[in-house]
C-alpha cells in the first residue's frame, strides 16, 4: 500500500499567518469552516498555496518515493516520447480533417 503523504499546506504555513483575511478565498473558507465546525486558526484551503509552490511540494513528495532512479528516468523519457507521438498524431488528424472538410489551413500547415 502506498503511504499517504502530507505535502500541501503545512502547519508552518498556517502559523505564518499568510492565509488569513488577506487571502481572496478567506470569506468562502470562513463560511465553510463555520458550517463544518472547524477552527479557522488551523484550517486553510489547499488552493491557498500558489500553484508553483504546490507543484514543487508535490514533486518533492513524489521524488522521495522513487526507489529506482534509473527506471524512473527511463519511464519519464518513454512518457515524453509517447506525448510527442500523440501531439504529432493529433496534428496529422487535424490537417486531414481540415482538408476533407475544406477548412482553411492553419498557419503551421502552410509551412509544410
Amino acid at each position: 500500500m502506498t503511504p499517504i503523504l502530507s505535502s500541501a499546506v503545512t502547519a508552518d504555513d498556517v502559523r505564518s499567518g499568510q492565509f488569513t483575511t488577506r487571502d481572496v478565498n478567506y470569506r468562502r473558507c470562513h463560511e465553510e469552516c463555520l458550517r463544518e465546525g472547524i477552527d479557522l486558526h488551523i484550517a486553510v484551503e489547499v488552493d491557498a498555496l500558489t500553484p508553483g509552490l504546490l507543484r514543487t511540494r508535490l514533486n518533492y513528495a513524489i521524488e522521495a518515493l522513487i526507489d529506482d532512479v534509473r527506471q524512473w528516468n527511463i519511464e519519464a523519457r518513454l512518457e515524453e516520447a509517447e506525448r510527442e507521438l500523440l501531439r504529432s498524431l493529433q496534428g496529422t488528424v487535424e490537417k486531414t480533417v481540415r482538408r476533407a472538410t475544406g477548412e482553411p489551413a492553419a498557419e503551421s500547415d502552410e509551412d509544410e
